[in-house]
Parts: structure tokens; sequence; C-alpha cells
């Protein structure tokens, strides 16, 4: 199994953050430490720039393929 869809994520606009969280405990984290924490995606441009419209503008909306696929699908190389 493999679905793809368009999602838009919040960055810092040098690209080296990418804003992560769940519920109240969002930040900016270098993307080489993300691992396993969950990434804030929006389903529209316009979510995500409303999501963080009173902030400094340190930040861009970036378009981004999010990707699900089941481990067996990632082993016989079908993703």
């Amino acid at each position: 199994m493999r679905i793809e869809r368009k999602r838009y994520v919040v960055m810092r606009k040098n690209r080296t953050e990418v804003w992560c969280g769940l519920a109240k405990a969002f930040s900016f984290r270098p993307i080489s430490e993300i691992k396993d924490v969950s990434v804030k995606t929006y389903r529209s441009e316009a979510q995500a720039r409303s999501g963080c419209s009173s902030w400094d503008r340190d930040f861009e909306v970036v378009p981004v393929i999010e990707m699900i696929a089941t481990e067996e699908a990632l082993k016989d190389g079908r993703v």
C-alpha cells in the first residue's frame, strides 16, 4: 500500500528548521534532528499561513508530498 498527498509545512526562510509537534507543544526543529518527531502539516497553503499569521515573518509555507507506505512496500522497492 502506498498513499501520497500534497501537504504544506512551515519552515524557516533559510529552510534549516521545520515546524513540529503535537497539541500545544510546537516548535521549530532542525531538519537533521526530526527523526520520530511529528511534523505539523496543513491541507492547504491558506491554512498554513493562517495558523502562523501572528508570528514574525521569518518563515515560509512550503509544499511537500506526504507519503504513507507499508513496510512491505518499502522492502519490495514498490515505493
